[in-house]
């Protein structure tokens, strides 16, 4: 197996102690399966688990880029190129709202058996139905009458969406949406389902990779052990294109153990740990994956000191970026004093290029912290700032154990507050504590689902589900509105903007960091994707090279 030539970073005593009792993949290197069958067999680790293999419902990256290679939309994107999927055609009407799609008469599922347009509309209308329970619901908002299905207004057949014969689908939407077609090609909740195969199955439909069917170019053939297997689906219409014969995706909690396990050649794709960033620079490719760090603030708390403007925006001021960056990241990523992911295009070019926000100083400001504090107590009635208690919640993993403490840390300091720190499983915290709001201060982050700003800034749209900080505001609520109807794409990006400005103003939300993700992979390996929307890495075409 061909590798760069890498920094002995790790003594070999070391890597030896890392990878003692990990559960790893088959050993044999890139192109082998360790059989000697010769086969093209691609390999890598990620540190948190699906939430789930069921389309519908999956509502993380991760739960994505496993959808995105056993699923297949109307359309494929790949790397933000929109390219036909099953739909080897469509027309737009001339008002942006009706969308025509074709579909490939080739088209078949993994069991041989035809995909149809009913198969597109089964899945949409049970995206959208509140008895399914989708966390990702939202996303069919686009679609005519999404929302108010969504939220029990409107019976599920009144969505916009149509199968006029096994071929043709007819969807309309709410609104004129320029990034449908990008939307559709990489979110898996818009993927097909067999009706079928959901009923025979119920409840543990998609349980296990035997329990479904798939579209795409791959199929699941092992999900037990944390590990995921996918092999070269044989029905897919463009199979010809696929040269993985098998891809072997792994669930490893430590970074530091995935780093031993590639130099000992057991995966062909790495991360590199943030504070292995330095001694890998030279040999590690880099790029920024879209994902923006920040905490999120309940905003109708009990706790009092939160619902404050004030205090919120002593918290912003008093947060020096910089140190923080380099205490809890070793300065890897991108210290971040506003939400919108600035590598996004708008106006010929990128949002950070286009837009500037006034924003808290990167370095903090003491005296400006302080003065807003004074601020908060007085409208308080608080007379010491030792008297103010707020928790921060975090996952159980080391990582964000070490960001919680940096923050604490600095808070403290600065402010002569007290700040808690309260710990749950990945699970809890995006399963429960997030979307019950049942935090006071909550580290998260958030991935655009499409190159677009309101992706981030519809967290905090009164109404959405996915607004964990509980933030209202007219103004807000108003823009994003508009800015939906708006025909005129410039004007309409401005209008996000001032929701980003006002955000800001408010001190809605902690901004943190835009991660830059440095990563090994095998010299043999090719055609790997990394993008910035929706997923951040896509195998499908990957190929293994001698």
């Amino acid at each position: 197996m061909k590798k760069r030539v890498l920094a002995a970073v790790l003594s070999m005593a070391m890597v030896a102690a890392l990878a003692t009792g990990c559960s790893t993949p088959s050993a044999g290197g890139s192109g082998d399966s360790g059989d000697g069958s010769g086969e093209k067999v691609f390999r890598y680790a990620v540190n948190t688990e699906p939430t789930t293999l069921d389309p519908t419902k999956g509502q993380s990256i991760g739960d994505n880029e496993i959808q995105h290679a056993v699923t297949e939309g109307l359309t494929r994107t790949t790397a933000g190129e929109v390219n036909p999927g099953v739909a080897e055609e469509w027309e737009i009407s001339e008002d942006g709202l009706t969308y025509t799609f074709h579909l490939r008469e080739d088209a078949k599922w993994s069991d041989g058996e035809p995909i149809t347009a009913a198969d597109y509309e089964y899945s949409w209308k049970r995206l959208v139905n509140p008895e399914t329970a989708s966390p990702y619901a939202f996303i069919g908002d686009y679609l005519k009458n999404g929302y108010a299905i969504e939220t029990g207004t409107m019976d599920v057949d009144e969505l916009g969406v149509k199968a006029v014969d096994d071929t043709t689908l007819e969807v309309t939407l709410e609104n004129p949406t320029p990034y449908f077609l990008s939307l559709i090609g990489s979110s898996g909740q818009y993927a097909p389902l067999r009706q079928d195969i959901v009923e025979e199955y119920g409840t543990d439909f998609a349980a296990t990779a035997d329990k479904n069917v798939y579209s795409g170019p791959f199929k699941m053939t092992k999900s037990e052990n944390n590990e995921w297997y996918f092999e070269k689906n044989e029905n897919y219409w463009d199979a010809d294109s696929i040269k993985l014969d098998r891809c072997e995706l792994s669930y490893v909690e430590k970074p530091d153990t995935q780093l031993s396990m590639y130099e000992a050649g057991d995966l062909d794709y790495v991360q590199v740990p943030t504070a292995y960033v330095p001694d890998y620079e030279d040999t590690a490719e880099k790029f920024m994956n879209g994902n923006v760090d920040f905490c999120y603030i309940n905003s109708q708390s009990d706790n009092v000191v939160l619902q404050n403007k004030n205090f919120r925006l002593a918290l912003n001021y008093a947060l020096d970026r910089n140190s923080y960056n380099e205490l809890a990241n070793t300065g890897i990523y991108e210290p971040m004093n506003k939400l919108v992911f600035p590598g996004l295009q708008a106006k010929g070019s990128t949002y950070g290029e286009v837009y500037d926000v006034e924003s808290y100083p990167l370095d903090g400001d003491q005296d400006k912290a302080m003065e807003y504090l004074n601020a908060a107590m007085s409208e308080l009635g608080i007379a010491n700032a030792s008297d103010i208690e707020v928790e921060l919640t975090t996952t159980d993993a080391e990582s964000s154990k070490k960001i919680a403490e940096v923050i604490q840390e600095l808070l403290q300091s600065a402010l002569g507050i007290k700040v808690n720190i309260r710990q749950v499983t990945y699970a809890e915290i995006y399963g429960t504590v997030f979307p019950e709001h049942d935090f006071e201060i909550g580290y998260g982050g958030w991935g655009a689902d499409y190159d677009d700003p309101y992706s981030y800034l519809e967290l905090f749209k009164g109404d959405s589900s996915y607004n964990y900080s509980q933030y209202v505001n007219p103004e807000v609520d108003e823009l994003l509105k508009a800015s939906q109807t708006e025909t005129d794409t410039d004007a309409r990006m401005d209008m996000l903007n001032q929701v980003e400005q006002i955000l800001l103003d408010d001190g809605a939300f902690i901004p943190l960091q835009a991660r830059n993700i440095f990563y090994l992979i095998d010299d043999d390996v090719t055609g790997v994707n990394f993008y910035y929307c929706s997923l951040n890495i896509d195998w499908v075409y990957a190929d293994i090279t001698e």
